[in-house]
């Protein structure tokens, strides 16, 4: 049924003129928002902790619109298999964030870039493709075969290689030798077996992975996030930084130190576009 929908929606989204497409996304994202108690609940919830200011009116706003940013990265999405090499390049915005991803692989041991569930950071890695990096990322799988193929396939075609999260390590290692660019997301709460950090002044455990991976493999750690700019075409811009701190000393305390600074990134972006970060489970479950 996953996989019948799937088709049925990526036959429908490509047909349809974008603004219709986002047209439907943005009630889907509303209806989602009331239809949905315990993702509205975990949204507010985990708005609580980045806009403390704000009143419970506006709080609301931010956690619609977040669904409604959510339902039109979808439809981008499904539509992006069709986008041409060049279209997906001009898609994102971001010299300097590009600069810096030059400098960052100029020790020739590649990049690990963490990102979270935020703006279209399907969009940012096609563009980084489309400039000619070697793009990869960690993905997971749906539980069905022809599922798999068609989002992996998708990805690939843009020219981003796709690692199953669950499999062997060895193939994002060869990736990262020959100098290429890894992305995988971090916002994923983890209480049995996470790193613990500060993330919007609470404590929350997230995955050691990226860290372990990046001081493991010797690749250059960061952060990037990928916010639309162009509420009606998907257009983002590249946002990126790459952590020159030394991370020598007791694995762990390094683990800890790196994924820590790869929180403080994202909580500066978040608090930017924070209507464009897609958190529907409570981030900090253990919190009071």
């Amino acid at each position: 049924m996953q996989y019948r929908l799937w088709r049925a929606a990526t036959w429908l989204f490509r047909l349809l003129p974008l603004r219709c497409g986002y047209a439907i996304a943005d009630a889907a994202g509303v209806a989602t928002f009331w239809l949905w108690p315990r993702g509205r609940r975990n949204v507010l919830r985990n708005y609580r902790r980045v806009l403390p200011e704000a009143g419970e009116s506006e709080r609301r706003r931010i956690a619609r619109r977040s669904f409604q940013n959510y339902c039109r990265y979808l439809v981008d999405f499904l539509r992006l298999p069709g986008t041409p090499a060049e279209a997906a390049r001009l898609a994102g915005q971001g010299a300097d964030a590009f600069g810096a991803l030059d400098r960052a692989l100029e020790a020739g041991r590649g990049a690990i870039v963490v990102c979270m569930h935020f703006g279209n950071w399907d969009m940012g890695a096609a563009a980084t493709a489309a400039r000619g990096y070697a793009g990869a990322a960690l993905g997971e799988r749906f539980g069905d075969p022809r599922l798999d193929a068609m989002v992996f396939g998708g990805r690939r075609r843009l020219g981003v290689e796709v690692f199953p999260v669950d499999g062997p390590l060895m193939g994002p290692a060869r990736h990262l030798r020959r100098n290429g660019v890894l992305a995988l997301l971090i916002d994923q709460p983890d209480p049995a077996s996470g790193v613990e950090v500060t993330f919007f002044g609470a404590r929350t455990s997230v995955p050691r992975g990226p860290a372990r991976l990046a001081l493991s493999t010797g690749a250059a750690p960061g952060v990037a996030a990928f916010p639309r700019i162009n509420r009606d075409r998907p257009e983002v811009g590249v946002l990126a930084e790459f952590s020159e701190q030394p991370c020598g000393g007791d694995k762990d305390a390094a683990i800890a130190t790196l994924t820590q600074w790869f929180m403080s990134a994202h909580e500066r972006f978040i608090r930017r576009y924070p209507d464009q970060w897609y958190m529907f489970r409570d981030m900090w479950p253990d919190a009071p």
